[in-house]
């Protein structure tokens, strides 16, 4: 049960996996920002994997 009063939010630690898909946004982000589709695509597809997506067929 969480100590949050209403309109607040729990904080908890992050599991390792919520820990390394935000790093990986993170990244994602950067990567965006760059311009690199590539680096963009790749870090996308992990995250889906991390979060147990169906990988999409490239084309």
């Amino acid at each position: 049960m969480s100590n949050a009063g209403p309109g607040e939010l729990a904080l908890t630690e992050p599991s390792p996996r919520e820990a390394v898909v935000a790093s990986l946004a993170s990244t994602l982000s950067r990567a965006v920002a760059l311009g690199d589709a590539v680096a963009a695509r790749v870090v996308h597809e992990a995250i889906g994997r991390l979060l147990g997506l169906p990988v999409a067929p490239e084309g």
